[in-house]
């Protein structure tokens, strides 16, 4: 047992010494060890360096988002279980489910509420499959006329603020 830490330490220092000469004769009796050894150690570095790199150069800023919500009414009542997407001119589209009083906010990802700042069409649609407890397939069929989903000319524009954008459809 060691007596005090520089003992300890003589003896790891002493170890680490034999493993490195066992662990270097090896590799002078084979070559191919070493030549792998080589290029996974390069191949580590280029991999570091292009990540640090990325890191560095790479735009941070997150996409800017203007936060929307609303109401959809269809002849006055309010809309449930529609699903409202705004698609940008540029960017990803953002979604919302509208609620039992017609009521959504959109969402860019299921973790960022919003949509991308700028000129976006805006579908409202009902039509959906459902599963029942049985798991059989139930078609839930559309409400909303065509005109303002597969067909749709409803358009808004996003700022990068908060905005209320109501839509009150009409069956004709």
């Amino acid at each position: 047992m060691p007596a005090d830490f520089g003992e300890l330490v003589a003896i790891v220092q002493a170890i680490g010494a034999e493993l490195y000469e066992r662990f270097h004769k090896k590799l002078e009796s084979r070559p191919q060890l070493k030549l792998g050894l080589a290029v996974l150690g390069i191949s580590i570095c280029l991999l570091l360096a292009g990540k640090t790199a990325a890191w560095l150069f790479s735009d941070s800023r997150e996409t800017s988002l203007g936060r929307v919500s609303g109401t959809v009414l269809l002849d006055g009542n309010p809309v449930s279980g529609a699903t409202i997407e705004f698609t940008p001119e540029e960017g990803s589209t953002s979604y919302g489910i509208t609620n039992s009083r017609g009521g959504y906010t959109l969402q860019y990802l299921p973790d960022r509420p919003g949509a991308v700042p700028g000129r976006h069409t805006v579908r409202i649609t009902t039509y959906d499959w459902q599963t029942t407890d049985d798991g059989q397939k139930v078609e839930v069929p559309e409400r909303v006329p065509v005109r303002y989903n597969q067909e749709s000319t409803l358009t808004a524009d996003v700022t990068t603020s908060s905005q209320t954008l109501d839509w009150e459809l009409r069956s004709q």
